[in-house]
C-alpha cells in the first residue's frame, strides 16, 4: 500500500511537471486574422501562460495576484458603491467623442452628485479610488464599542499613492420624531497613549445634520487616511460619538444610523481617493527561462501553431495582410480567459487594438503621418537600404479603468493610462 501511494505521488508530480511544460490553454488575446475576422491568438503552454499573467500584473502595478480573504457580495454597500461609480464613468467613456461635450459632462456631474453624493472634480483628479470594508469586529480592542468603531485596512495602499481625499460614508434610516431636531456626529482618530494599553481620541471631523435626514452622507477623514498611508502602524481605527441638540450622547440606532450589524447594503464603509505622482511599474529581475515564450519554440512549431495569423510570417494570410496601409486593428485582452474572475469585477476584458500596416509613398491624409515621416518616406525611395520606411504606430492612446478586489476584500477602481489605441499613424 505504501509503495502504491509513493508511486501515485510520483505519477502526480510527473503529470504536473509535464503539464507545466506542455499543457496548453487559451492565451486570452484575440486579434484580426486579415480576413475581417477576430480569432484567438494561438494557445500557449501553462508555463508561458503564467509568465504572461505575471507580466500583465506588473503592468497593472501589482506584484502578485490578489486573493481576497472574504468575498463580499456585489450588493454589499462598499462593492455596490464602487460598481455604481464604475458604471457611471463607463457611460461617459462609451459615448462617441463628438457627443462627449460640456452638456454631457454637466449631466455626469449631476448624476454623480445625485446618486452617489460625489464631486466629479475629485473623481476626475484621482488615479485610484478605493472602498474600504469596516473590519472593527476583528480588532480586539474595538469589539466592546462595536457600533461606534471603525477599522479600515490600509496595508494594500502603496506609499506612492498620495491621498487626495477620504470619506467615511454612513447611511441614516428614517426615524420617528422623538423630539430630537438635530444630531451632531463627531469622528475621532484613535491614537496610541503613553501606555501600551492606553488609547487617546483625536477629533477628526464633526457634522450636524437634521434628524429627519434619510440616505447616505459622507464625513471628511482625509487627515486620518494620510496618516495611515504614511505611517501604517498608526492605524488604530476611528471612534464615533453622537450627541443630540442638548449635548446628550445617543446611540447610533436611536437616530437611524446603520452600523456594521445592519443590512449589508447600508453598512458603513470608507472611500479613499489617491493620485500617482508618476507611473509606477516596478519591474523585478526575471530569469530569461521563466519568461521566454515563442523563443523556445522551433520554427516548425511556430508555423503550425500560427497556421492562419496575419502578424506571423509563417501565416497563410500574412502576405494579404502585410501590404495593407497603416491602420488600427482589433486586439482584445480577456481577463476572464486569464482566470481572474475571482478578483477582477469589471471589465471582463478590454479592446486594446494595435497598429499595423505599410507606410509607403504616397502617404494618404488618413494615415496621420508626421512631417518627419513624409521626409523619411522620400529619402527611403532614394535609398531603401540605408533609410527604412516610417513605422505604423499609435498616435493617440486612451486609459482604461479596472475594478477589482484587493487581498483585504477592499474594492479598487484604478485608471491605467495609455492602454487603448485610439488612432494610428506613420512615424
Amino acid at each position: 500500500m505504501a509503495w502504491n501511494s509513493f508511486s501515485a505521488g510520483l505519477l502526480f508530480i510527473a503529470v504536473n511537471v509535464v503539464c507545466y511544460e506542455f499543457c496548453v490553454a487559451n492565451t486570452a488575446f484575440y486579434a484580426d486574422n486579415g480576413l475581417q475576422q477576430t480569432v484567438i491568438i494561438n494557445k500557449m503552454k501553462a508555463r508561458q501562460r503564467k509568465g504572461v499573467q505575471q507580466e500583465i500584473l506588473t503592468l497593472l502595478g501589482l506584484h502578485h495576484r490578489p486573493k481576497p480573504k472574504d468575498h463580499h457580495g456585489e450588493e454589499d454597500s462598499a462593492p455596490k458603491f464602487m460598481i455604481d461609480l464604475y458604471k457611471t464613468l463607463e457611460e461617459e467613456e462609451t459615448l462617441p467623442m463628438e457627443d462627449n461635450d460640456d452638456k454631457f459632462h454637466n449631466h455626469l456631474k449631476s448624476k454623480l452628485n445625485d446618486s452617489l453624493g460625489l464631486d466629479l472634480t475629485k473623481v476626475d483628479g484621482s488615479d485610484v479610488i478605493m472602498s474600504f470594508v469596516n473590519h472593527a469586529g476583528k480588532v480586539s480592542y474595538l469589539r466592546h464599542e462595536k457600533d461606534k468603531t471603525f477599522y479600515f485596512d490600509f496595508s494594500e495602499v502603496s506609499p506612492e499613492e498620495g491621498v487626495t481625499g477620504a470619506e467615511l460614508r454612513l447611511h441614516k434610516d428614517t426615524v420617528t420624531n422623538d423630539g430630537v431636531g438635530q444630531i451632531t456626529i463627531e469622528v475621532f482618530m484613535i491614537q496610541q497613549g503613553a501606555d501600551i494599553e492606553d488609547k487617546t481620541l483625536n477629533s477628526e471631523v464633526n457634522v450636524t445634520i437634521s434628524n429627519s435626514f434619510t440616505g447616505w452622507f459622507g464625513l471628511n477623514v482625509t487627515r486620518a487616511a494620510e496618516r495611515w498611508t504614511n505611517f501604517p502602524v498608526s492605524n488604530l481605527g476611528l471612534y464615533m460619538k453622537i450627541r443630540d441638540q442638548n449635548g446628550k450622547n445617543v446611540e447610533p440606532k436611536h437616530v437611524g444610523l446603520v452600523t456594521r450589524k445592519g443590512p449589508t447594503d447600508k453598512q458603513p464603509f470608507m472611500v479613499g481617493y489617491f493620485s500617482m505622482a508618476h507611473e509606477v511599474h516596478s519591474r523585478r529581475t526575471r530569469s530569461t527561462r521563466s519568461y521566454q515564450t515563442v523563443s523556445d519554440t522551433s520554427q516548425n512549431e511556430m508555423a503550425y501553431a500560427y497556421s492562419d495569423e496575419p502578424y506571423n510570417p509563417y501565416s497563410n494570410s500574412y502576405l494579404r495582410f502585410k501590404n495593407l496601409p497603416c491602420k488600427r486593428h482589433s486586439l482584445y485582452v480577456s481577463f476572464r480567459d486569464l482566470g481572474w474572475r475571482d478578483w477582477v469585477i469589471a471589465p471582463d476584458g478590454y479592446s486594446a487594438f494595435y497598429c499595423h500596416g505599410e507606410c509607403s509613398f504616397p502617404l494618404a491624409a488618413n494615415m496621420n503621418a508626421t512631417n518627419h515621416a513624409i521626409v523619411q518616406t522620400l529619402v527611403h525611395l532614394m535609398d531603401p537600404v540605408l533609410v527604412p520606411k516610417p513605422c505604423c504606430a499609435p498616435t493617440k492612446l486612451n486609459a482604461i479603468s479596472v475594478l477589482y478586489f484587493d487581498a483585504n476584500s477592499n474594492v479598487v477602481l484604478k485608471k491605467y493610462k495609455s492602454m487603448i489605441v485610439k488612432s494610428c499613424g506613420c512615424h
